[in-house]
């Protein structure tokens, strides 16, 4: 093998190599860069239990596409979990630069776990006064070759409905 044929395989392999760190780099970037940003209802209240109202936006601000499971939900009340949403096996796509919504995603506090509540739940009711609850959304981005987990935990005040709204 000639000097020049080294060369020139050297070269093509160093290219390679900086090529796919430089591409997986950018999709590790461009995972960390998803944001998520839930909005919280009292949807219903009866006796087998809450039922709260998610919608969630997931913004992606890359030039990357990104993939990923249907987001899972844990409500806590005072680092206690009370509540979470069903495991769905679904993908979502969210377009570079772009956002994707998922709305009325209904999650039930079933009645026990209202009791943990206590006082916090009858001052929603009957004072119209808020609730300080955590929201953990959990979730995995798939880079094709690799998934990633995702997880953020958002604090929010749960607010009961008011009349006339949607």
């Amino acid at each position: 093998m000639s000097k020049a044929t080294k060369i020139f395989i050297g070269t093509v392999v160093g290219v390679a190599v900086i090529g796919t760190a430089s591409y997986v780099g950018g999709l590790f970037r461009t995972s960390a860069e998803l944001e998520t940003v839930t909005k919280t209802m009292i949807h219903s209240l009866k006796l087998d239990g809450l039922t709260i109202r998610l919608d969630i936006q997931m913004k992606n601000p890359t030039s990357g596409k990104l993939k990923i499971k249907y987001p899972f939900v844990k409500i806590y009340y005072k680092s206690q979990m009370i509540g979470s949403t069903k495991v769905i096996d679904k993908d979502i796509l969210i377009p570079a630069n772009g956002e994707a919504n998922i709305n009325q995603m209904m999650l039930n506090i079933p009645a026990t776990s209202l009791l943990a509540l206590g006082g916090g739940l009858k001052n929603v009711l009957t004072k119209k006064e808020g609730l300080q609850l955590t929201v953990k959304t959990i979730s995995t981005i798939d880079l094709g070759w690799k998934r990633i987990p995702y997880q953020k935990s958002e604090q929010f005040n749960l607010k009961p409905k008011v009349n006339g709204s949607k």
